[in-house]
């Protein structure tokens, strides 16, 4: 009788070693499995120890997007640079090498393309003007001497110097030739002085407080176009401080024809596609575009010009993008006035206080009866 039980011992005993065996075989294949992960974790790459914010700096480069319509419509990038003490020198070196293969793939172009990278000679910034100097780059991007061409070039050019707030006016020049550089644009060096832009920049600032509606625009860069035509940029500010805001940047279109008067204004994150500069504007009134402002909202404002008087006739809001640029489409009603021109002013009030941070302005006509 003691035999089969001792058999029960032998194999309960063989079992429990069994199991304790395999335990420990798979404890130590999960202790060479972990510390193998570990090692492979545990030697990273130099890319991964360096801190961003120590040695990289990001800048804001301005290319065109989408379709080829507007040449004066570009867009800003982000793109991280070693950090510099000669931010402009850097963004305007990212913009010379044209766009990346991922920009291109989201609609973003330009004429510099990589053959044009490492062409820049230095820039350097005295009493507002940004004066920048090229390697000669005209056999690379043979296309710019046309008026849409070098209209677009100068667009990207100076929309990536002229986010500074240092900056006021920019001139180019190739090898330090400046009259070389406007001449392959087919256009006339810049030769206005400071004192010929004091009417041109009051005329634009007196639009953006009674026109556009801002309370305190800051001035910002002068350019001249031609010799009778200029755009100036003034900035929004900040609703904590007061300071200027460089990405609330409205550029204000202007002519002389004995005196200036506004053609119109931009900004970047406000697209408007329609209504267009000079359309007859009907109640109610399409308009469409894209935007990326605060939750998208975009204000909509038609107003009518008699006598140097402006008055609102209409307003509503429109939706686009809250966290990028994307399509709005909207109609305004407004009553009608009998003839004259007038405005419709597409803006983004700040959250804070409901002040006009920057717009988007297009001139447009009423019909008479």
């Amino acid at each position: 009788m003691s035999t089969p039980v001792d058999k029960r011992r032998v194999w309960w005993v063989a079992g429990g070693v069994v199991a304790v065996l395999v335990v420990v075989v798979v404890a130590a294949v999960v202790f060479v499995a972990t510390r193998d992960r570990s090692t492979d974790v545990g030697t990273p790459s130099s890319t991964a120890v360096t801190t961003p914010s120590a040695d990289t700096m990001q800048v804001r480069v301005f290319f065109h997007r989408g379709e080829a319509d507007d040449p004066s419509r570009v867009s800003a990038v982000l793109r991280t640079v070693p950090r510099s003490e000669m931010v402009a020198t850097a963004a305007l070196t990212q913009l010379l090498g044209g766009t990346t293969a991922a920009e291109a793939e989201q609609g973003y172009w330009s004429q510099f393309v990589p053959a044009t990278a490492g062409s820049l000679h230095g820039v350097r910034i005295e009493d507002g003007v940004a004066h920048a100097d090229f390697a000669n780059f005209s056999g690379t991007i043979p296309n710019a001497s046309s008026s849409f061409g070098s209209a677009a070039l100068l667009a990207e050019l100076d929309s990536t110097l002229k986010q500074f707030p240092t900056v006021r006016s920019t001139v180019y020049s190739f090898d330090g030739d400046v009259a070389a550089f406007y001449e392959w644009l087919q256009l006339t060096p810049p030769t206005g002085k400071p004192g010929d832009t004091a009417p041109a920049v009051a005329e634009a600032r007196r639009f953006l407080k009674t026109v556009v509606g801002m309370a305190d625009p800051a001035e910002g860069p002068f350019r001249w176009v031609d010799d009778n035509a200029a755009e100036v940029t003034f900035y929004g500010r900040s609703p904590n401080n007061g300071e200027p805001v460089p990405t609330l940047a409205t550029v204000v279109s202007l002519r002389r024809d004995g005196r200036w008067s506004v053609t119109g204004t931009r900004t970047d994150p406000i697209r408007v596609d329609a209504p267009t500069a000079g359309q007859t504007a009907t109640s109610p009134l399409r308009v469409t575009g894209a935007a990326h402002t605060f939750e998208g909202h975009v204000t909509v404002r038609v107003l009518s010009e008699h006598g140097g008087k402006t008055t609102e006739v209409g307003t509503g809001f429109v939706t686009g993008g809250g966290d990028e640029q994307r399509p709005f489409s909207g109609d305004i009603t407004f009553t009608a006035p009998n003839g004259g021109a007038g405005w419709v002013v597409f803006a983004e009030p700040s959250a804070a206080d409901g002040q006009i941070l920057h717009a988007t302005t297009v001139r447009v006509v009423f019909p008479g009866t």
